[in-house]
Order: C-alpha cells, then sequence, then structure tokens
C-alpha cells in the first residue's frame, strides 16, 4: 500500500499509481506462472480534473503469471470490461468486503443500480478471489 493514509480521488492518475504498487504485491505473491488476464474499469462522467477527452476517468491491468502491467486509460481488448457512472460507484469503491459484508451480499444480493453507464463484459468469475485485497486496500483510500 501506501505509507500515506491520504486519500485520492477515486480513478485519479494517484490511485491508479497506488493501486500498481497493491496489485505488484498481490501479483508476486499470488499470481500463478500460466494464469493470465485482463481488467479495464472505466467511469463516465469523472470529474474534469482526472476526465479524458470523453469524459471519463479508466484504468487497465494486464496479469501473466507473477507480472502486472497496469496504465491508465482504456484497453478496449481487456478480458473483462467494467464501466459505470463515476459518481455511482464511489459508495461501492469505498466500501470494505469484509467477510460478514460478502456473505450477506451472497444471500441477498443488492438490485443492480441505476447507472445508464453501466455494462459488464467478459467472464467475471475468471478474476482471481484475491483481487478482493486490491479493492480493500483501495477501498481505505478512496476520496
Amino acid at each position: 500500500m501506501t505509507n500515506s493514509n491520504a486519500k485520492v480521488p477515486f480513478a485519479s492518475p494517484q490511485w491508479v499509481e497506488i493501486a500498481r504498487g497493491v496489485l505488484e504485491r498481490l501479483v508476486a505473491e499470488h499470481g500463478e506462472i500460466g494464469t493470465n488476464y485482463s481488467i479495464c474499469e472505466a467511469f463516465a462522467q469523472a470529474p474534469v480534473a482526472i476526465a479524458d477527452a470523453n469524459g471519463f476517468a479508466a484504468w487497465h491491468f494486464s496479469v501473466e503469471g507473477k507480472s502486472v502491467n497496469v496504465h491508465v486509460g482504456r484497453d478496449e481488448n481487456a478480458d473483462v470490461q467494467i464501466q459505470a457512472t463515476w459518481e455511482t460507484s464511489l459508495e461501492g469503491a469505498r466500501t470494505v468486503y469484509t467477510p460478514e459484508y460478502l456473505a450477506e451480499r451472497e444471500k441477498n444480493p443488492p438490485p443492480p443500480p441505476d447507472d445508464p453507464n453501466l455494462k459488464v463484459s467478459g467472464d467475471m468469475t475468471a478474476i482471481p478471489g484475491y483481487l478482493i485485497e486490491l479493492h480493500n486496500d483501495m477501498a481505505v483510500l478512496t476520496e
């Protein structure tokens, strides 16, 4: 994680840089040779300070075994594509996924958010479980 507990804007370049460090640690620890996947997240209507020319804050990463590459921006070829509205995504981005939270969510799945920008494609079941740790590390740092 980072040496500071300072919060950073969700999906900003600073946020992505912190996520890079978390991912590098997690993939070195949990990655498996021969296991490759890529994920892209894009958030519509992002604040102007972090948005691209189309109004999105986006980032993507690819894992090859025990190696990870992380970048700001979109990767249209990523295995899993997640798109949502930036503001609508904030609550989830700031939520720490405790075992209790995950059990309750599995037992009583929440309805999908009312988000006209929500699109998910790719095999979500292929995402390794250790990425929950990425989410949780970033949740406590997300402004």
